[in-house]
């Protein structure tokens, strides 16, 4: 993902003679949004950490123990909580295509799990008719075929038992930026849509990448922008003015985006 991103990125400097620019932000954001510059992100990936804002997480681990969980409260004797963990395949466990982290915002703690490069057909989804991986996949056109999946668990509170789900296909958003749709859902009527955006500015200037995308944004169950990513260099993440809530969501989400290229 990160080769075709740089390539991206060149095209466009060659294309438009820009010297520096930056992920364009979505019309629904403009009025109200904070925007922060991404710490972390690269350099010496051993304990990693990542923050922005108030945001931060602890230690990003590579690859985890099945049934692994260091929330306090919940974590191994909760079988319903395991059972989500372990849907992700030994296979992938072992071959490190796995991180896990914690992010914390003053009050807030979140635990998250992510996946890269699977086949959907490697799951072990089981009977969860509320999974996103059961309720998303035909909507989005993923199926189970595509093995440029990358899939996150994001259990946003210590008492969630059933975690935020994130489903991306990469290759799609790079081959098709202005038709695919990403998900992250909870359940059919608790989703936010994830669309690669493939415009930068730059000067007060606004232009379209020639290949692919520079980033992602969110947007809820009314269509609306209310936080984005930016792939380029470090990293930028925008989010509106919503609950502490909600942009603690978001802000877990942005930072499983960010991590990709660390698992790729």
């Amino acid at each position: 993902m990160r080769t075709v991103l740089l390539s991206a990125l060149a095209l466009t400097m060659i294309g438009t003679g820009c010297s520096s620019f930056k992920m364009a932000v979505s019309d629904d954001l403009k009025p109200a949004y904070d925007e922060y510059t991404v710490k972390g992100r690269q350099g010496i990936l051993i304990k990693q950490k990542m923050s922005f804002g108030e945001y931060s997480t602890n230690t990003v681990h590579r690859s985890w123990t099945k049934g692994y969980s260091g929330r306090t409260g919940i974590g191994l004797g909760d079988p319903v909580r395991q059972e989500w963990i372990n849907i992700i395949s030994v296979n992938y466990i072992n071959k490190k295509q796995t991180i896990r982290y914690e992010m914390n915002s003053g009050s807030q703690q979140s635990e998250v799990y992510c996946v890269s490069r699977f086949n959907a057909e490697d799951l072990e989804i089981g009977p969860r008719p509320n999974s996103i991986l059961n309720i998303g996949m035909d909507i989005m056109g993923v199926g189970g075929k595509s093995s440029s999946l990358y899939y996150v668990q994001i259990f946003a509170s210590s008492k969630d038992q059933q975690p935020w789900e994130l489903v991306l296909d990469n290759q799609a958003a790079q081959a098709l930026p202005n038709k695919y749709v990403g998900k992250l859902a909870k359940s059919a009527s608790e989703y936010y849509t994830i669309v690669p955006v493939s415009k930068v500015e730059s000067k007060g200037k606004t232009g379209n990448t020639l290949l692919g995308a520079v980033g992602f944004e969110f947007r809820n169950a009314q269509g609306k922008a209310i936080a984005a990513v930016s792939l380029i260099d470090k990293g930028m993440v925008y989010l509106g003015k919503t609950t502490a809530e909600e942009r603690f969501l978001l802000a877990n989400a942005c930072t499983a985006l960010l991590l990709q290229e660390v698992i790729g």
